[in-house]
């Protein structure tokens, strides 16, 4: 069995169990995969480490199947990657940064420019701001309310950066503080207490172009739809979707602007079609859709009855009639099989 080296140019003297996997991560993942991140997570803090499947499934009382299960599960959301030799077993196990995670494979630095995803933590994309800017700001009567409510809502005393983000919102986004309210609120109402997880949110607002609580929600109506009918076509039951895929959701009703029933189908499609709920593959069908111009369902029916045609005249080309020419064009033979016989007859008498 080929050893695993999991490594980090970054050795680490404790375990840092970050919020942002606790609040965003852990909840919605099965517990042993859980466990098998904490794990390599302590094992990370060690200069170089290395192991194999069998080491792991052993120290969990489970078999090496489960354990690459659990590691295909966090690669998929990618808090890091897996690297393979020239045989295809596994070889060693990366944590992506926060920058190298957003990034499609192609574009992500060589291994050794990686280091642990949850080293630093991630900051929204903003100007820097100074401490006055931060007091000028926190000393406005209705950011002072703000703030009240937020640490009611979170439960904790706000800190630097989390005034940071709010002012990036406020400062560099536009958005007035009944908006802000509102997003924090719904944020919270749905389980996410993580400002980073709403700093997702309000740049999602600030690409659509929301500006008015009018507005988010009414947006939050759509994605709501979008959402409970993706949980439904897919049946997903016993957890939330994770932001990985909920971003899809935004491309589709967002940038493609396909409706409820659309987004709908085309889930439907792919379980009909791979047997297991799958982003990617329902992905694929509307960014073909898009492409084609396809709006609606009577857009579909008419895109299915093409493609029908499609095929049954490419099948009818590939020669499938000519073998059935073959009977209709035979040439019989024109022969009277009563002379024949007198032939034969006259012949056996001489």
């Amino acid at each position: 069995m080929a050893k695993i080296t999991l490594y980090n140019e970054q050795p680490m003297a404790a375990t840092y169990v970050p919020n942002i996997f606790i609040d965003e991560y852990m909840t919605q993942a099965n517990g042993e995969y859980v466990k098998v991140y904490l794990y390599l997570l302590r094992s990370i803090s060690q200069a170089d480490c290395s192991f194999s499947l069998s080491q792991i499934a052993d120290h969990f009382d489970c078999t090496e199947r489960d354990i690459l299960r659990a590691l295909k599960y966090w690669e998929k959301l990618q808090l890091f990657r897996l690297e393979y030799d020239e045989n295809r077993n596994l070889s060693g196990i990366c944590f992506l940064t926060e920058s190298s995670r957003s990034l499609p494979p192609a574009a992500q630095p060589e291994q050794k420019d990686l280091s642990n995803r949850f080293i630093q933590a991630a900051s929204p994309r903003k100007s820097s701001c100074s401490l006055d800017d931060l007091k000028r700001f926190c000393e406005k009567d209705d950011v002072r309310e703000l703030v009240f409510i937020t640490e009611q809502y979170l439960g904790r005393t706000l800190n630097q950066s989390d005034l940071n983000i709010i002012f990036f919102w406020y400062d560099e986004l536009q958005f007035s503080i009944e908006l802000i309210e509102f997003l924090i609120e719904n944020c919270v109402a749905k389980g996410h207490t993580s400002l980073h997880y709403m700093q997702k949110i309000a740049e999602d607002y600030a690409a659509r172009q929301i500006h008015t609580v009018d507005e988010a929600r009414q947006l939050m109506n759509q994605n709501s739809a979008v959402y409970c009918a993706v949980m439904k076509a897919f049946g997903i039951r016993g957890r939330n979707l994770v932001p990985s895929e909920t971003s899809f959701l935004n491309t589709w009703s967002g940038k493609m602007g396909f409706s409820v029933d659309l987004i709908s189908e085309a889930c439907t499609r792919t379980i009909n079609t791979i047997h297991e709920p799958s982003f990617g593959y329902a992905n694929s069908i509307l960014e073909k859709w898009h492409k084609q111009g396809v709006h609606t369902l009577d857009d579909v029916k008419k895109a299915d009855e093409t493609y029908q045609q499609n095929q049954h005249g490419k099948r009818s080309r590939s020669g499938a009639p000519a073998a059935s020419n073959r009977f209709i064009n035979f040439k019989q033979r024109d022969n009277n099989y009563d002379e024949i016989q007198k032939m034969l007859i006259q012949n056996s008498l001489q």
